[in-house]
């Protein structure tokens, strides 16, 4: 154990001496199309979309036409098969997936088939990536972790979030297609901006004009029940998450404080159970979300005043969940690899360590140690958010890139 603190210090001792780096923004160029601008930092490209939402999906597919053909191109061949991890016909969950979106978001994906090169069938197959990939690769074994800082754990105060996406290797050929996206729309919600893969229009990770940051961490290792999870043969099944995902878009474009964010999510029924993690600039709360039966619905948790964070599996169980504490361990009695328990506890310890001290650099620093190490980040963590909501400090590092972090100046873009 002492050996292994020894190293945990050195590892982000060497870290410090060799700072956040960043990308340089020196290299970011842009261009326009119908009042949209695509701008590229270091390798990632940030779209600033404006206009009605069809618009808005014109300006996206032209912009990220070779991009959304790469992440289609990685799940067309498995579009027709049989899903092993939801128990149904990938193309069934597609379209169900699809028919869940209101009815703008619906004209987004129909401009995005006017300019991208795709139709729009090809389009719902690439906003399908990861609930298609499930396919072939059984239940991930990881699945997100977060923390947020503010008050005496923060440097001055600030809240700071950091935030680890997990998935499966499957997905490494997409490395320089995550895209950053700032909606500007014309019909009264509020902008926003979100960031994953291109072509898959969902609210995993997103901040509002507002400055209300909102992630989703996957919570039924702890509620199987609820996921729908159960195994047959050699097949597991479970709900379609990501559909959660996609309505957390709608919290984006009506939420401007914490007190909106509590009444939309105790209002708003997921499918899934779910880690829901809602800052602003003063304080960060790990929402519990849950499906409708439930009850109470959406009570949030936090470790301590100033300190939030989240792995999969509910903190404190709400009574009349009916389910006990979170075991760390499968059907099997085998424990997950870079499981649930250990990587919250990572997280704290280190949020604890370096209490006072956390800004920015600091939280890039500590998403940066690996589970091994002592921290949360492990084989899976395909990408890397830390954001600072007040100033609209929002860096980006993806898992292909490691050895940087990458400014997006949201600031400018989400602000105007």
């Amino acid at each position: 154990m002492k050996t292994n603190f020894i190293f945990t210090v050195f590892t982000i001792t060497a870290l410090l001496l060799s700072g956040c780096k960043s990308g340089s923004n020196d290299s970011a160029s842009s261009n326009e199309f119908e009042g949209g601008k695509k701008y590229v930092y270091d390798y990632v490209p940030a779209l600033v979309l404006s206009g009605s939402w069809q618009q808005m999906g014109r300006q996206y597919g032209y912009f990220l036409s070779n991009d959304i053909h790469a992440v289609y191109n990685l799940v067309s061949p498995y579009k027709d098969k049989y899903n092993k991890g939801c128990g149904k016909v990938n193309t069934e969950i597609i379209e169900d997936f699809y028919q869940s979106y209101p009815l703008r978001f619906k004209e987004f994906f129909q401009g995005m088939s006017e300019t991208s090169g795709l139709t729009l069938e090809q389009l719902k197959v690439a906003n399908s990536l990861e609930i298609v990939l499930m396919f072939g690769s059984a239940i991930y074994n990881t699945r997100c972790s977060a923390l947020s800082t503010w008050g005496d754990y923060s440097k001055g105060g600030k809240l700071v979030y950091g935030r680890n996406y997990d998935y499966n290797t499957e997905f490494l050929p997409l490395n320089d297609h995550i895209a950053v996206t700032v909606f500007h729309p014309n019909n009264g919600d509020i902008p926003f901006a979100m960031c994953t893969w291109a072509g898959c229009i969902y609210a995993s990770s997103g901040i509002n004009q507002k400055g209300i940051f909102v992630e989703e961490n996957d919570c039924s290792p702890h509620d199987k029940q609820a996921a729908g999870f159960y195994q047959t043969g050699d097949h597991f099944n479970m709900k379609n998450w990501v559909k959660d995902d996609a309505m957390l878009l709608s919290l984006l474009t009506q939420v401007g404080s914490l007190v909106e964010a509590d009444t939309w999510m105790k209002n708003n029924r997921p499918c899934y159970p779910h880690n829901i993690g809602v800052a602003d600039k003063i304080e960060a709360r790990c929402y519990q979300w849950n499906i409708a039966e439930r009850i109470p619905h959406a009570p949030y948790v936090q470790q301590a005043p100033g300190l939030m964070a989240q792995t999969n599996h509910y903190f404190v169980v709400p009574d009349g969940w009916g389910i006990g504490p979170y075991v760390e361990q499968d059907s099997t009695g085998s424990k997950i690899p870079g499981g649930s328990i250990p990587r919250l506890t990572n997280l704290l310890q280190l949020a604890n360590q370096y209490k006072g001290s956390i800004d920015v650099a600091r939280m890039c620093e500590i998403m940066d140690v690996k589970y091994e190490n002592g921290g949360a980040t492990v084989d899976g963590t395909l990408y890397q958010i830390v954001c600072e909501p007040e100033t609209f400090t929002f860096k980006l590092k993806t898992k292909g890139k490691p050895e940087r972090w990458v400014d997006i100046p949201l600031a400018t873009h989400l602000l105007k």
